[in-house]
């Protein structure tokens, strides 16, 4: 499940985060929040609305509809023990953390890491 600066990074970033999700998690399916599209649309006066649409286009990437209200990052806590969450956001990554969730994060700023890989929630 990402995170909406993880629908971002493959443009800030110089590797390819989805060549790494699937070092990690081979044949996984990835997943985002309806709101967190919108949020990453919004970001820099909609400098990234045609990039996120075209990454969900050719990443595969299912949008879940959002439900209830909320911040994005609530919901993705309130859901945390479904996914794994990719997030860059040092306040969510904590929460996750504190839930046992297991976290995807960007480390070195050249690959992806998990955190709390074993944990019991499965």
């Amino acid at each position: 499940m990402l995170d909406t600066n993880f629908l971002v990074a493959p443009f800030q970033l110089g590797f390819d985060i989805f060549e790494e999700i699937e070092r990690l998690y081979p044949e996984s399916k990835v997943y985002t929040l309806e709101d967190a599209v919108q949020e990453a649309k919004s970001i820099e006066e909609g400098r990234y609305v045609d990039l996120v649409e075209k990454l969900l286009e050719t990443k595969n990437i299912e949008v879940l509809e959002t439900e209830g209200e909320g911040e994005v990052d609530d919901l993705l806590v309130e859901i945390c023990d479904e996914f794994v969450v990719g997030t860059n956001d040092r306040e969510l990554k904590e929460r996750l953390l504190d839930e046992d969730a297991e976290v995807i994060i960007v480390r070195g700023g050249n690959h992806l890491e998990v955190r709390n890989r074993d944990s019991l929630r499965h």
